[in-house]
């Protein structure tokens, strides 16, 4: 047994270049976005990166706003803990998938949050959470990141708030339920109320290993082929081989070959070499 005990190392993950460039981004934007909120120019910008549905509707391509406002966060506390969330989930999943799925993964998180936010405002619901103004905010893809890491990591352990473990599977429940609150308590969210579950959806959708559609896709590809494999699989190979044969030339039978051969030849006088 040693006498003494070095000092604990704690390891912590390395981000790559995507989550890099988001952090950054998200750091740029949402202190600089503090620091010029009483500006014209401040103004400008914000007015240009958020996603406002009624607007969306009347200018559909202004598509950029579908992913940039997942930039924005409302509060100093959301940049912090969002930023705390992707750096500690996110960095097993870029360097699994790859940093392009990554990306395309995270614009997806919050393109959907926007989509549904704009379908929930379109339905004649009476309270003002359903009807955002305008929203920005990055949970619907923490909310994506989340859901997939359970997913890929049912068993393993994280802390949420760094000190409450919690195992992959669980983790899983715990973001659905945080999608929920908002529309428990009615609190209108930077996000909007329906973003989350954009993300939730996502997340179960592509960040499986493989995937729900891709594997979807190969179940019913199996499927396709197992049938064909079948009697339609034959009928098919039937009807084609009719067709080839209707459309070739006439067949006729060539003479020739051994039993040609051997019914010219006449019988031995000794039936002895017959056998």
């Amino acid at each position: 047994m040693r006498g003494e005990q070095g000092p604990m190392s704690v390891q912590f993950p390395r981000p790559g270049p995507v989550l890099k460039g988001v952090l950054i981004a998200m750091a740029a934007f949402g202190i600089g976005g503090a620091l010029l909120h009483w500006t014209d120019f401040g103004a400008y910008l914000l007015q240009a990166l958020v996603f406002i549905p009624e607007r969306f509707l009347h200018r559909p391509y202004e598509v950029w706003r579908l992913v940039t406002s997942g930039f924005l966060t409302g509060s100093f506390s959301q940049l912090l803990f969002t930023g705390i969330g992707l750096y500690f989930l996110s960095p097993d999943l870029e360097r699994r998938w790859g940093s392009k799925r990554f990306a395309g993964f995270l614009a997806a998180s919050v393109a959907l949050g926007n989509l549904l936010v704009l379908a929930v405002d379109r339905i004649p619901l009476t309270s003002p959470i359903f009807h955002p103004a305008f929203v920005a905010g990055p949970t619907a893809a923490i909310t994506a990141i989340a859901v997939a890491w359970a997913q890929g990591n049912p068993e393993l352990e994280v802390r949420l708030f760094f000190f409450l473990p919690v195992k992959g599977k669980y983790l899983f429940w715990a973001s659905v339920a945080w999608c929920v609150i908002p529309l428990i308590y009615g609190e209108q969210t930077s996000d909007g109320v329906a973003a989350p579950f954009g993300g939730v959806l996502v997340g179960m959708a592509l960040g499986g290993a493989p995937t729900i559609l891709r594997r979807t896709y190969l179940e019913l590809k199996l499927a396709i082929l197992k049938r064909r494999a079948g009697d339609g699989g034959r009928a098919v190979t039937r009807a084609s081989a009719r067709k080839a044969r209707a459309g070739g030339p006439a067949l006729r039978v060539l003479p020739g070959g051994l039993e040609e051969e051997l019914k010219k030849r006449e019988p031995p006088n000794d039936k002895r070499y017959l056998n």
